[in-house]
Protein backbone atom coordinates (compact mmCIF):
# COMPACT_ATOMS: atom_id res chain seq x y z
CA UNK A 1 0.00 0.00 0.00
CA UNK A 2 1.72 3.02 -1.01
CA UNK A 3 0.70 6.76 -0.68
CA UNK A 4 -1.07 8.44 -3.65
CA UNK A 5 1.26 10.13 -6.37
CA UNK A 6 4.07 7.66 -4.80
CA UNK A 7 5.91 6.00 -7.68
CA UNK A 8 7.25 2.90 -7.04
CA UNK A 9 9.80 2.38 -9.48
CA UNK A 10 11.73 6.00 -8.21
CA UNK A 11 11.31 4.46 -4.75
CA UNK A 12 13.15 1.03 -5.97
CA UNK A 13 15.37 2.94 -7.85
CA UNK A 14 16.38 5.36 -4.59
CA UNK A 15 16.22 2.19 -2.52
CA UNK A 16 18.34 0.26 -4.25
CA UNK A 17 20.91 2.65 -5.53
CA UNK A 18 21.38 3.64 -1.62
CA UNK A 19 21.94 0.49 -0.41
CA UNK A 20 24.15 -0.91 -2.60
CA UNK A 21 26.81 2.36 -2.77
CA UNK A 22 26.38 1.96 0.92
CA UNK A 23 26.98 -1.76 0.71
CA UNK A 24 29.83 -1.53 -1.48
CA UNK A 25 31.21 1.71 1.31
CA UNK A 26 31.22 -0.79 4.00
CA UNK A 27 32.77 -3.65 2.19
CA UNK A 28 35.34 -1.35 1.34
CA UNK A 29 35.94 0.07 5.09
CA UNK A 30 36.10 -3.61 5.80
CA UNK A 31 38.70 -5.10 3.94
CA UNK A 32 40.86 -1.55 4.79
CA UNK A 33 40.29 -2.62 8.37
CA UNK A 34 41.12 -5.95 7.71
CA UNK A 35 44.25 -4.96 5.84
CA UNK A 36 45.62 -3.82 9.47
CA UNK A 37 46.44 -1.22 11.91
CA UNK A 38 48.43 2.34 10.61
CA UNK A 39 46.77 3.93 7.75
CA UNK A 40 43.56 2.19 7.80
CA UNK A 41 42.83 3.87 11.46
CA UNK A 42 43.51 7.44 9.36
CA UNK A 43 41.57 6.66 6.29
CA UNK A 44 38.50 5.33 8.33
CA UNK A 45 38.38 8.56 10.43
CA UNK A 46 38.73 10.81 7.55
CA UNK A 47 36.05 9.31 5.59
CA UNK A 48 33.71 9.30 8.88
CA UNK A 49 34.62 12.82 9.31
CA UNK A 50 33.50 13.68 5.34
CA UNK A 51 30.53 11.25 5.90
CA UNK A 52 29.56 13.70 8.65
CA UNK A 53 30.29 16.35 6.79
CA UNK A 54 28.33 15.11 3.74
CA UNK A 55 25.35 13.90 5.57
CA UNK A 56 23.39 16.88 6.16
CA UNK A 57 23.82 18.59 2.69
CA UNK A 58 23.07 14.99 1.27
CA UNK A 59 20.12 15.10 2.43
CA UNK A 60 19.26 18.55 1.74
CA UNK A 61 19.63 17.90 -1.41
CA UNK A 62 18.01 14.91 -1.63
CA UNK A 63 14.45 17.04 -0.41
CA UNK A 64 15.75 19.79 -2.78
CA UNK A 65 16.10 18.06 -6.00
CA UNK A 66 12.47 17.83 -7.66
CA UNK A 67 12.28 21.52 -7.40
CA UNK A 68 15.69 22.21 -8.64
CA UNK A 69 15.80 20.34 -11.35
CA UNK A 70 12.00 20.28 -12.32
CA UNK A 71 9.32 17.66 -12.40
CA UNK A 72 9.70 14.79 -14.28
CA UNK A 73 13.08 13.63 -13.33
CA UNK A 74 11.42 9.63 -13.08
CA UNK A 75 14.48 6.94 -12.10
CA UNK A 76 17.67 9.10 -13.33
CA UNK A 77 16.27 11.73 -10.57
CA UNK A 78 15.60 9.07 -8.42
CA UNK A 79 19.05 7.24 -8.70
CA UNK A 80 20.36 10.82 -8.27
CA UNK A 81 18.82 11.17 -4.32
CA UNK A 82 19.95 7.82 -3.23
CA UNK A 83 23.37 8.59 -4.09
CA UNK A 84 23.17 11.72 -2.19
CA UNK A 85 21.34 9.81 0.90
CA UNK A 86 24.60 8.08 0.84
CA UNK A 87 26.65 9.60 3.56
CA UNK A 88 23.85 9.49 5.89
CA UNK A 89 23.84 5.60 5.84
CA UNK A 90 27.32 5.21 5.85
CA UNK A 91 27.44 6.81 9.20
CA UNK A 92 26.22 3.70 11.61
CA UNK A 93 28.65 1.31 10.19
CA UNK A 94 31.39 3.56 9.61
CA UNK A 95 31.07 4.11 13.24
CA UNK A 96 31.51 0.79 14.28
CA UNK A 97 33.99 0.10 11.62
CA UNK A 98 36.51 2.80 13.46
CA UNK A 99 35.86 1.36 16.74
CA UNK A 100 37.14 -2.18 15.98
CA UNK A 101 40.35 -3.33 17.83
CA UNK A 102 43.32 -2.62 15.05
CA UNK A 103 44.64 -6.14 14.91
CA UNK A 104 41.40 -7.90 14.94
CA UNK A 105 41.22 -10.06 11.26
CA UNK A 106 44.57 -10.23 11.82
CA UNK A 107 44.57 -12.37 14.94
CA UNK A 108 41.52 -14.19 13.93
CA UNK A 109 43.64 -15.35 10.83
CA UNK A 110 46.96 -16.75 13.02
CA UNK A 111 44.13 -18.51 15.38
CA UNK A 112 43.48 -20.27 11.84
CA UNK A 113 39.69 -18.78 11.07
CA UNK A 114 39.32 -18.92 6.71
CA UNK A 115 37.21 -16.01 4.99
CA UNK A 116 33.97 -17.37 5.46
CA UNK A 117 34.48 -18.01 9.46
CA UNK A 118 35.85 -14.34 9.57
CA UNK A 119 32.88 -13.11 8.13
CA UNK A 120 30.34 -15.21 9.81
CA UNK A 121 32.04 -15.11 12.91
CA UNK A 122 33.77 -12.15 13.35
CA UNK A 123 32.25 -9.33 11.03
CA UNK A 124 28.55 -9.93 10.94
CA UNK A 125 28.44 -9.68 14.61
CA UNK A 126 30.42 -6.57 15.40
CA UNK A 127 29.23 -4.60 12.00
CA UNK A 128 25.42 -6.58 11.98
CA UNK A 129 23.66 -3.91 14.27
CA UNK A 130 25.28 -0.77 12.52
CA UNK A 131 24.04 -2.63 9.17
CA UNK A 132 20.61 -2.95 10.18
CA UNK A 133 20.72 0.84 11.37
CA UNK A 134 21.79 1.75 7.79
CA UNK A 135 19.33 -0.38 5.97
CA UNK A 136 16.91 1.20 8.25
CA UNK A 137 17.99 4.68 7.41
CA UNK A 138 18.29 3.44 3.59
CA UNK A 139 14.68 2.60 4.03
CA UNK A 140 13.24 5.74 5.75
CA UNK A 141 15.23 8.09 3.76
CA UNK A 142 14.30 6.97 0.03
CA UNK A 143 10.43 6.97 1.50
CA UNK A 144 10.99 10.21 2.62
CA UNK A 145 12.24 11.27 -0.41
CA UNK A 146 9.30 9.28 -2.20
CA UNK A 147 6.80 11.41 -0.36
CA UNK A 148 8.38 14.73 -1.04
CA UNK A 149 8.56 14.10 -4.40
CA UNK A 150 4.93 12.78 -4.47
CA UNK A 151 3.81 16.58 -3.05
Amino acid sequence: MTAPGVALPELAACLGVTVAAAGLGVAAFVLLRAAGPGLSGRVLAACRTLAVALAIPGCALALLLPRLAGEDGGVPRAVLQGLCLVPLVLLPPLGAACRLPAGLARTAEGLGAGRGVRARMLWLPLLGPSGLAALLLAVGGSVLVALVDAR
